[in-house]
């Protein structure tokens, strides 16, 4: 079964206003998203993977498609659109270039270790969105997000083929790698 997704990438528009966040006929500042996206969410993880602690939890991936480490101080994740700071990533969490980072999403942070990251809310199987965003001149901006608007079938992700692109499909889960293509 596909899912149905809506995908705002780098967009910085207010959800109260519509304002597309284009500063281009105003004086306001210049927004230049961050090259980082969600490349794969698992939203019916049933026998797939596993966390620390032996649970089949939700989780979703990051990509950083640039060549350089991407230092993650001040990025946000959430699926919650009127809380977009709902899970800040810790000091010091970076993502090499061309590197990924999986976040158990579950609800348990206290599970969160230096090397397994647990974000403080889950997925919706039957339905939900992720926001991936971050702090820019004391404004909260939305770097990437994606919706699925039905049921996700048990232990296959959605994720963007090539890694990175605006193409998604629905395949095996390719935790931590390379989504193919």
């Amino acid at each position: 079964m596909l899912l149905a997704f809506a995908l705002a990438a780098c967009t910085t528009e207010d959800p109260d206003t519509g304002d597309s966040g284009d500063t281009s006929g105003d004086s306001g500042p210049t927004i230049t998203a961050p090259p980082l996206v969600i490349n794969e969410v698992l939203a019916k993880n049933d026998a797939y993977n596993t966390d620390n602690a032996g649970e089949y939890d939700d989780w979703l991936e990051l990509y950083n498609p640039s060549d350089t480490i991407l230092q993650l101080d001040g990025f946000y994740l959430t699926d919650t659109e009127s809380e977009p700071t709902l899970y800040q990533f810790p000091a010091g969490k970076g993502i090499q270039g061309q590197g990924y980072l999986v976040v158990w999403c579950d609800k348990q942070v206290e599970q969160e270790t230096a090397d397994e990251l647990h974000a403080t809310f889950k997925l919706g199987a039957k339905g939900d969105f992720v926001f991936l965003s971050y702090s820019e001149d004391n404004q909260v901006v939305t770097a990437d997000s994606v919706r699925w608007d039905s049921d996700q079938t048990a232990d296959l992700a959605a994720a963007r083929v090539p890694d990175g692109s605006k193409n998604w499909v629905n395949q095996p889960p390719t935790y931590d790698e390379s989504n193919g293509g």
